[in-house]
């Protein structure tokens, strides 16, 4: 495996600052080899959502300064994104902000016999995570999650929809 030789610490210093300059949050960095290149990928979000046009201005100015600060050893590719709606929950803020919300977790081994679990966040700390499911809460260690994304419902997605008369 390619070893990165990238300053990961002042990238995120540097998408913070470009992001805070446009009012816009930076969700997750992710600085990742993918094959002989080395790829900078920035998640962006806002309250109330973030528009495709302030993406672009972002990835323009941020992309310049990375130019200019030149913190990683070679050649690169940004890419800058939304986290979408189901998106990954990485840092302990993540899980924080998705309290009381539908979460769908896998595991690295399974729990009870159960690998993916799905259900509503009650609590996350830095050792357990509890999730309500229909047949109750099961708490989780936080070393067994793999993955762990919020799970959009169809009536937050598309609003509760009108009854037929």
């Amino acid at each position: 495996m390619k070893t990165i030789k990238a300053d990961i610490e002042k990238i995120m210093a540097l998408a913070a600052e470009v992001a805070s300059e446009d009012g816009l949050e930076v969700y997750d960095v992710r600085v990742e080899t993918e094959g002989p290149r080395v790829v900078i990928r920035v998640f962006l979000d806002k309250a109330g959502g973030i528009l495709l046009g302030e993406i672009a201005t972002f990835s323009r100015r941020f992309g310049a300064r990375l130019d200019v600060e030149d913190p990683v050893d070679g050649a690169f590719v940004l890419e800058a994104s939304s986290p979408g709606i189901n998106r990954p929950l990485t840092r302990p803020a993540h899980y924080a902000a998705a309290i009381g919300k539908r979460v769908r977790i896998t595991l690295v081994e399974p729990l009870d016999g159960v690998r993916h679990i799905a259900g509503i966040l009650e609590s996350a700390d830095t050792g357990t995570i509890v999730v309500r499911r229909e047949a109750g809460p099961v708490s989780i260690p936080a070393q067994l999650v793999r993955k762990a994304n919020l799970e959009a419902t169809q009536e937050e997605l598309f609003g509760k929809g009108k009854k037929k008369k």
